[in-house]
């Protein structure tokens, strides 16, 4: 009984060896044998990606969305102190301080409205007809009290419609990213 008992180790390391020679008659010569184990692949975690892969696009999005949020803040940062400026030279001091924010102030709220009503996929015309009207409502006053020279125009004219441009870019961003992938694929096939 001894002969015929059931050896489990023997058992497993006869199939192990049964399955490697199989595997080693199935790779052509010419190709180096390389063992893909995809489950260990994706059970693999990493720091910055909670465990999906980081990839270039990935990465390229996050910095056009870094760029796009700095030149929006200085942007309305410099506009802020032009008009902050035009203020004073009509109104006291401390209501020209807070004289920039009857511009910027609609900008702001028709902003988050965009970016609420984009996440949840709902129509952004009327806040963006805010954001367009308060946008050449800076440029209008920025214009009208510099110099008469079409350098100084380009110049205090530029950071409205620049703050405008890259929030355009940021919604973008979000807009993109909140389709879900079939429906972009979908779209896509559609699409002549």
């Amino acid at each position: 009984m001894t002969q015929k008992a059931w050896d489990l180790d023997e058992e497993l390391a006869q199939m192990l060896s049964t399955a490697t020679s199989q595997e080693s008659t199935h790779i052509p010569p010419d190709r180096p044998h390389r063992r893909s184990n995809r489950r260990r692949l994706r059970a693999d975690s990493h720091f910055l990606d909670g465990g999906q892969r980081v990839t270039h696009v990935t990465i390229l999005i996050a910095a056009i969305l870094v760029c796009a949020a700095c030149m929006l803040g200085w942007s309305i940062a410099y506009s802020y102190g032009q008009l902050h400026g035009i203020a004073l030279s009509v109104l006291p001091p401390k209501l020209a301080r807070w004289w920039p924010l009857m511009v910027y102030g609609p900008w702001f709220v028709a902003a988050l409205s965009i970016v609420r009503a984009t996440v949840q996929r709902r129509d952004t015309r009327r806040s963006w007809c805010v954001m367009l009207a308060a946008s050449a409502m800076a440029v209008a006053l920025s214009i009208s009290h510099s110099s008469r020279s079409h350098l100084a125009f380009v110049m205090v004219g530029l950071p409205p419609v620049t703050a405008l441009v890259c929030f355009w870019e940021l919604v973008g961003q979000v807009s993109s990213g909140c389709r879900p992938r079939h429906a972009a694929h979908a779209q896509r096939r559609t699409k002549p």
